[in-house]
């Protein structure tokens, strides 16, 4: 014992001088990042270089010298010792060791995040005690009061008679272990209520027990970035299995995650753009007489009772094409105020706009926050097919883009209907200031070019000021141990990227910039340089994961959460970052889930909150993430470990925030999941329901889960001019509040490209009358207190004008799902080429097609090309009873719609109609990852064909598309008698031959007479972003057991690609060419008038 006490008292002595040591190399770090900063200071006086001699050149170099950064500074107050954990070495003695292997072997395997160890077991017979002393790695589990009681109980088992009735205490270096159970600190009760930031002037729904008003911080991980010595602009992840961690994730947080977080009423932001529009239109106030201007020129004025007027201080101008290091485009120019009033005649400010093409466009608006700023500034946005108004409050976000949403534009410019106008009435308030600067629609293409050489903006460029954010050489970061590994993720272009780098000095990335990482878009949304580059340009990689904690204090900066740091004013309640993770397993085991926070050893926020609130969060997401895949879609997935580390990304945000690498992107058995849609959105859900739930015990609030989407959806004719909407709720098996309260019923008509609400109704049904020949379609969205679903599927209708019998739209296309995969013989991978899958509307996560399947390739397994990186993909959209609908309407027909769901279930009757048009696009038998799922998407099922069967015994005409028409019913897993349904009932079998690529059909003259020119009769065949893609159609042939003629045949090898059928009164076609993949639609109008005809003779 003397000896062991003269170690410690050693081991003592020695830390203390460590800490001696440890202070002068701070003091001295300190001391030089005061001088960097000073010589950063001078420098930035420095004038640029001239780019060029032509004239614009010079314009554009006269523009950058006053463009150079007027806020570097360095950040006070966001500093935190350290704390190093103190080390309980392992003991070996025979009770330590026993405890020690009972213990590992008692905690499940799916709990187990590995290295656990139990240090020592030391009776203390004074106060009859057996102190447990565990190592770090049992902090990494979900600890809760149930765990610590049954591990007391199984160690009191284990331990020897003479002990045995001693009580356990459980300790993880000098912490008890129910130090770690999972608790929530709650907020102060005044900052409880939120203070609004962007809301709906009229909200679709009142999400008192969601996430009203709650705002969030939220990203995904990487993106591109340019590496300085390279003249390159990389993927900071390597590309495998289709994707790269840098497009991976963002496919999680942008189509999922960030529209339910909004569906429950919170406001999302992120340091990346959201917007996959590679278009982008500015409008400006500001000109530029002197140079060029980059914005469109169409603000406009009126005054009211109270005058605009050019506001003191900086504003928003696009004068430059692109930015370079310091650059601040929210600091040359300038902005428009006046005073709100609550009655009178109003002072409006409007944006016109030149919108380039049809499409959906995020919109972003500016504004100067003022000390006297309005707390209600109404702007109100004009869409296709409708109009929505948002209340601002302009104390908060001034100087940046904010984003109001995401809406439909047609191409064009309208001088009389601004895209967006701003009224200075008031609800609140008269006398208070309201700003006006750039709006921004579109995402676009990045603008942020890049050197090798700071000379090229400075004359005497300084060692960079890396105390910025605090010096990160004492701590590991997110990227320290993998950093190597995916340095030459890029390796096969780099030569060429090279090459073109150095034809110029700067060089933008050519891609559009939601591709682009946290840095770029931060400098184009107006961050000071500290924020968005704390290197200062010297290291593009490492100032962007820095720069997304940084913008998150900014943002905060001013409010409750940061009250005397500079910033955005904005009260932040929680910071998100989604990442996937390397590593692989050879026996196709998962990798699974792991989180990342930082306590600081117990620190708190420097608002007071406890930094273990942070532990809180993470081990809620992956509580919530881990069992629902476990019960939805796979009973073995990987719960890892819980890392309470020094990682930048959890340790800079002055919010609790949460780090987690929800899978790996590097292991085959993880990615036959990751890459299927209906996965990511299981993910996403939970995901938004940890992060609500956790806001909410923060608030003391209770939490209702937004519903399901609907289901069994139909739109059937009551009598001339009346049709009913019908649906079904969705049960979650998971979530017991996700019950729909109410339904809102969203309208579109004519060619208008969005929706605006017709109504709302608690029912599950809703009559309209419709009194024209236009096409209406229509969809459900189920409400609750806790929020929004998703939406349902789009059908449609039409009003024919006569008395005649619509035809019935079947949307049987319901399949979402990844690419094919598959395993063998040592190859393994996933067959995109023949199967791609179906993306859920769209997909903006895809590279390039696998290109190394060997299993002993090591690293380079799963290996893919990046050709399609700025590609999004098209996908369902579920909208495709429109895209018949208006080939039906050119025939002079009329039509409902219907789920193949309310089929099926019996809602909707098929007897009722003459004519039917089964939509089945991509539908097949699939399977997701183990099968755990079941097989999913028959084409037929066996209750549809029943139903046909009946309805074509009854002398009912059909009429069916759909790419696995024929091979889904010959799939031996299919249901039985499929076979006999396809040769019998539709009168079809499956062709031999090879399959077309050329994306091109045929005419068969002898059984129709048509004027289609072959030219123009070509479908979708590769991948595109306006539809989806038909890789492998099937190949038909008449089954010989009903009359049938082929009509349709593949260009390239003549096979067969549709048949007429007879069968008695009945008449069909069959196509294995989705009808909907024929581009022209023009030429889909006249096939579809040649069917109708054909069918109704």
């Amino acid at each position: 014992m003397k000896f062991r006490s003269i170690l410690y008292i050693l081991s003592a002595f020695i830390i203390t001088l460590a800490g001696f040591a440890a202070t002068d190399v701070q003091a001295a770090k300190k001391s030089k990042a005061k001088t960097s900063v000073a010589a950063k200071k001078k420098s930035t006086s420095n004038k640029k270089k001239n780019i060029g001699n032509k004239k614009k050149s010079k314009k554009v170099s006269a523009k950058r010298k006053k463009s150079v950064s007027k806020k570097r500074v360095k950040r006070n107050g966001i500093s935190h010792k350290q704390y190093t954990p103190p080390v309980d070495l392992p003991l070996n003695d025979s009770l330590t060791l026993l405890v020690n292997s009972e213990v590992i072997s008692w905690i499940p395997e799916n709990l187990n995040p590995g290295g656990l160890r139990v240090n020592s077991v030391i009776p203390d017979n004074r106060t009859r005690t057996a102190k447990v002393k565990l190592n770090e790695n049992f902090t990494y589990l979900p600890v809760s009061s149930d765990l610590i009681s049954a591990m007391r109980n199984k160690i009191s088992e284990i331990l020897p008679d003479s002990i045995s009735d001693y009580y356990v205490s459980l300790n993880v270096g000098d912490k008890n272990y129910s130090y770690y159970i999972t608790t929530i600190d709650k907020l102060p009760e005044e900052y409880r209520k939120n203070i609004p930031f962007v809301i709906a002037a009229e909200p679709y729904v009142n999400a008192s027990k969601g996430m009203k008003n709650d705002i969030v911080a939220l990203w995904a991980s990487h993106g591109r970035y340019y590496k300085p010595g390279s003249g390159a602009w990389l993927w900071q992840r390597p590309k495998l299995f289709q994707i790269t961690e840098d497009t991976h994730t963002m496919s999680y947080i942008l189509p999922y995650v960030v529209p339910m977080l909004e569906n429950a009423g919170a406001y999302v932001m992120l340091p990346r753009e959201r917007d996959i529009n590679r278009n982008e239109v500015i409008v400006d106030n500001d000109t530029n007489d002197d140079g060029y201007i980059f914005s469109q020129p169409y603000y406009k004025e009126m005054t009211g009772s109270t005058e605009w007027s050019t506001g003191y201080g900086e504003g928003f101008i696009y004068d430059l094409p692109d930015f370079r290091d310091t650059e601040n485009p929210f600091e040359n120019g300038t902005y428009r105020q006046t005073t709100t009033i609550t009655s009178g005649s109003p002072s409006v400010a409007a944006w016109y706009a030149d919108i380039p093409e049809d499409g959906e466009y995020a919109i972003y608006i500016s504004y100067k926050t003022l000390p006297n700023s309005t707390t209600d500034a109404h702007y109100t946005v004009n869409y296709s097919g409708g109009i929505r108004e948002f209340r601002v409050n302009q104390k908060m976000g001034g100087g940046t883009w904010i984003y109001l949403g995401t809406f439909p534009l047609e191409s064009g410019y309208s001088d009389t209907e601004p895209i967006v106008t701003l009224s200075n009435i008031s609800d609140k308030s008269e006398g208070c200031v309201i700003t006006a600067d750039a709006v921004k629609i579109g995402g676009g293409m990045g603008n942020i070019a890049r050197s090798d050489k700071r000379s090229d903006i400075y004359n005497n460029p300084s060692t960079p000021d890396n105390s910025i954010t605090k010096d990160t050489s004492d701590f590991p970061n997110e990227d320290s141990e993998i950093q190597n590994i995916y340095e030459t993720g890029d390796s096969v272009s780099l030569n060429l990227e090279q090459n073109l780098a150095f034809e110029s000095k700067f060089k933008v990335s050519g891609l559009p910039r939601y591709l682009e990482g946290a840095r770029y878009w931060l400098q184009w949304a107006g961050m000071p340089e500290y924020i968005y580059s704390p290197y200062h340009g010297e290291d593009d990689y490492k100032d962007d994961y820095t720069s997304r904690g940084n913008w998150v204090n900014y943002l905060a900066g001013g409010s409750r959460v940061l009250p005397q740091e500079p910033g955005l004013n904005i009260p932040v309640d929680v910071a998100m970052a989604l990442h996937s993770d390397a590593g692989k397993r050879a026996d196709d085991s998962f990798v699974g889930t792991l989180g990342i926070f930082y306590t600081n050893g117990g620190d708190s926020y420097i608002d007071g909150t406890p930094r273990s609130n942070s532990r809180t969060l993470t081990d809620m997401l992956m509580r919530q993430i881990v069992s629902d895949i476990r019960q939805t879609w796979e009973p073995n997935w990987k719960r890892r470990s819980m890392w309470d580390k020094s990682y930048v990304e959890a340790r800079v945000p002055e919010v609790p925030t949460s780090l987690i690498e929800f899978m790996s992107h590097q292991n085959f058995a993880d990615m036959w999941y990751a890459l299927d849609p209906g996965f990511r959105f299981s993910v996403s859900r939970s995901i938004y329901k940890a992060i609500g739930r956790f806001i909410a015990e923060r608030k003391d609030r209770k939490f209702v889960v937004q519903p399901l989407p609907i289901k069994n959806f139909s739109i059937v004719k009551v009598k001339k001019n009346h049709y009913k909407l019908s649906w079904e709720k969705t049960h979650d098996p998971l979530e017991p509040t996700a019950v729909p309260e109410k339904y809102i019923i969203f309208e579109r008509t004519a060619d208008e490209l969005g929706f605006h609400k017709l109504g709302e109704t608690k029912d599950d049904h809703f009559e309209v009358i419709v009194d024209d020949s236009d096409i209406h379609s229509f969809k459900i969205v189920a409400a609750n207190s806790g929020g929004m679903s998703f939406p349902s599927e789009i059908l449609a209708m039409r009003e024919s004008g006569h008395n005649e019998s619509p035809v019935l739209i079947i949307n049987g296309f319901t399949r979402i799902s990844g690419p094919a995969h598959f395993s063998k013989d040592g190859m393994a991978g996933f067959d995109a080429s023949s199967d791609f899958g179906v993306p859920y509307l769209r997909d903006i996560s895809f590279m390039g097609y696998q290109t190394e399947f060997n299993r002993a390739a090591g690293e380079s397994f799963g290996r893919s090309g990046d050709s399609y990186a700025d590609v999004v993909i098209a996908g369902n959209t579920f909208d495709f009873p429109y895209i018949h609908g208006l080939a039906l309407a050119d025939a002079n027909k009329g039509f409902v719609s219907t789920s193949v769901g309310a089929v099926e279930s019996g809602l909707v009757k098929l007897q009722n109609y003459k004519l039917i048009d089964l939509i089945l696009g991509k539908q097949k038998l699939t399977i997701t990852g183990n099968g755990n799922t079941g097989l999913r998407y028959f084409a037929f099922s066996k209750k549809l064909q029943q139903e046909i069967t009946n309805f074509v015994n009854q002398g009912g005409d059909i009429f069916i598309s759909g790419q696995y028409i024929v091979s889904d019913l010959y799939d031996s897993r299919s249901s039985e008698g499929s076979i006999d349904f396809a040769q019998k009932v539709l009168g079809i079998s499956k062709g031999e031959g090879s399959v077309s690529y050329s994306g091109s059909l045929s005419i068969n003259a002898g059984a129709m007479d048509s004027n289609i020119k072959k030219s123009s009769l070509n479908y979708s065949s590769t991948l595109n972003e306006k539809q989806y893609i038909v890789e492998s159609p099937d190949i038909i042939a008449p089954s010989g057991e009903i009359e049938s003629e082929i009509f349709l045949t593949f260009s390239d090898t003549g096979n067969a690609a549709g048949v007429f059928t007879k069968k008695g009164k009945s008449r069909g076609v069959i196509m294995s060419i989705p009808f909907e993949s024929i581009w022209d639609s023009n030429v889909r109008s006249l096939l579809m008038r040649q069917l109708v005809d054909y069918l109704e003779k």
